[in-house]
């Protein structure tokens, strides 16, 4: 019997369009997955579901809110009443209202201490979150998820920002969460290692929601021979429609050339005895003709049936805008550089025009810092940094786009140089079609933010593009285009990823560990 089971779910977007319709859903214990394109609606789906099941269901939305980094750590996630009363009960203060808002989280303080110092983090409970890198903040976030012991979690895109160590401790924290009875999670993630370990993939399309049981290994063997089997199918109704049209086509020339024949005969033959054979060939063309109306209407209803069973996906492309640089210069020189925050020793660097550079590092190491001190953002705490290239930075929290404009505002703001008609070309090849190019920044998902993101970053001619986890919030689609576009970039970047499977296909030719 399923453990978990929800009722329909329908939800349109501002314009009338459905973005899916009468959506069901039952969910077994163990570990399921929720899989679909950028903008398919699954964060959309997922505060659906979690809100039939409040009490039951812990919702880790994929984006932190609005402004995070200025809120402090128990604000964030939503403690700060149980850590104010914690202290007031430690400086002596034990009332009933305190007590009742602790309500047996007794040890959640000195938890959470022991989390920070797990990630590297000062353990300072109320300290601002934006003293934490994106992976530490995704980590903490899904530590209070788990420490809730909801029976069920709903985790959208938990794998995000997480380093080497922080998806070991992520999977360790699943299977042990899943070790206590009567327990499910819902993962909504891109991640191929994660969904490796589901047992049940749910995948959300313009065609509604379709079950495969088994890994993301399997679900892909299904995928293809469902495809494979439908286009087949397609093929052989199209043939039908093309075969019936043709049969109809040659009835109606037999039957003209019949009615020739009869003409010339009409001299010969008593008037009487051909009015009676013209009425029954013109009775048996009629029965003929509707019949043949029905196979084709029949065949022609088959065929758009099958049709409409295979989503159309419109292709994608992520254009990067960069000539050849004419010859090779040196374009970053770091003499001792020493960064704000996170890694601590002196840095020593020269990067030239064409290099592609992979930062790595733990959570906490100073990867972002790094990319921000490059852009010129951040001070570096000591040594010297020459630049003599403009560069393009791109955050792993796309804060240069600004939520209530359009993404075509967003993108004209930022490349003041791009026509209109360029400019929504530009959009439209990565998905942004038509009205989805006036949609607010604020209502597109977490991939549809990047995408745009990334094409804003990427029109600045030669520009040093400084890349902060740009895979991130990327379907498994959007991510191999991006890897492609990069791969063929011929003006240099620096990016950070703890993505192997992404990485592996950027041509890298220099490795900085933090």
């Amino acid at each position: 019997m399923p453990l978990f089971t929800f009722s329909p779910c329908s939800f349109s977007l501002a314009n009338g369009d459905k973005l899916y319709s009468n959506i069901q859903l039952t969910l077994d214990s163990g570990l399921s997955a929720l899989i679909g394109r950028n903008g398919s609606g699954k964060s959309v789906l997922a505060a659906q579901l979690a809100q039939q099941l409040a009490s039951a269901c812990y919702l880790l939305p994929q984006l932190p809110p609005p402004l995070w980094q200025q809120l402090s750590l128990g604000d964030l996630l939503g403690i700060s009443d149980k850590l104010n009363a914690l202290q007031q009960l430690a400086n002596g203060q034990c009332d009933t209202e305190t007590l009742s808002i602790i309500d047996g989280h007794w040890q959640l303080a000195d938890d959470l201490c022991r989390e920070l110092q797990q990630i590297n983090a000062a353990p300072e409970v109320q300290q601002c979150c934006g003293s934490l890198s994106g992976g530490q903040l995704n980590h903490l976030r899904l530590w209070w998820a788990f420490y809730q012991q909801r029976p069920l979690l709903i985790l959208d895109e938990p794998s995000n920002h997480l380093d080497a160590a922080g998806r070991n401790w992520l999977s360790q924290k699943i299977a042990d969460f899943l070790a206590r009875p009567n327990s499910a999670i819902l993962l909504i993630s891109h991640d191929r290692q994660l969904l490796q370990h589901v047992t049940v993939i749910h995948e959300l399309s313009g065609n509604g929601l379709t079950r495969y049981g088994g890994n993301y290994e399997f679900y892909q063997q299904q995928h293809l021979l469902q495809h494979c089997a439908l286009q087949q199918q397609r093929q052989q109704a199209e043939r039908k429609v093309a075969q019936q049209q043709r049969r109809a086509q040659a009835a109606a020339e037999r039957a003209a050339k019949r009615q020739q024949q009869g003409e010339k005969r009409r001299g010969s033959q008593a008037a009487i005895l051909l009015d009676y054979q013209k009425n029954r060939a013109q009775t048996a063309a009629s029965a003929r003709r509707t019949q043949e109306q029905q196979q084709q209407k029949h065949a022609r209803q088959q065929l758009q049936q099958l049709k409409a069973q295979q989503e159309v996906i419109k292709a994608q492309q992520f254009y990067l805008r960069a000539a050849v640089p004419s010859c090779t210069k040196k374009r970053l020189i770091a003499s001792g550089l020493q960064l704000a925050y996170g890694h601590r020793q002196p840095l020593n660097f020269h990067w030239h025009t064409k290099q592609r550079v992979h930062v790595q590092g733990r959570n906490g190491s100073g990867k972002s810092t790094l990319l921000q001190t490059l852009a010129g953002t951040v001070a570096p705490a000591g040594g010297l940094l020459h630049c003599n290239s403009e560069v393009q930075y791109l955050d792993q929290h796309f804060s240069l786009l600004k939520p209530e404009l359009t993404a075509l505002d967003n993108l004209r703001r930022h490349c003041p140089t791009l026509t209109i008609t360029t400019a929504r070309t530009l959009l439209a090849s990565a998905g942004f079609r038509a009205d989805n190019a006036l949609k607010p920044t604020a209502v597109l998902s977490g991939g549809e933010r990047m995408k745009l993101a990334m094409l804003m970053v990427s029109q600045h001619g030669n520009s040093l593009l400084l890349l902060d986890e740009p895979d991130n919030h990327l379907d498994l689609a959007a991510k191999q285009l991006l890897a492609q576009a990069l791969c063929q970039y011929p003006a240099g970047f620096v990016v950070v990823s703890h993505d192997q499977y992404f990485i592996d296909q950027l041509g890298i030719d220099t490795v900085l560990q933090l």
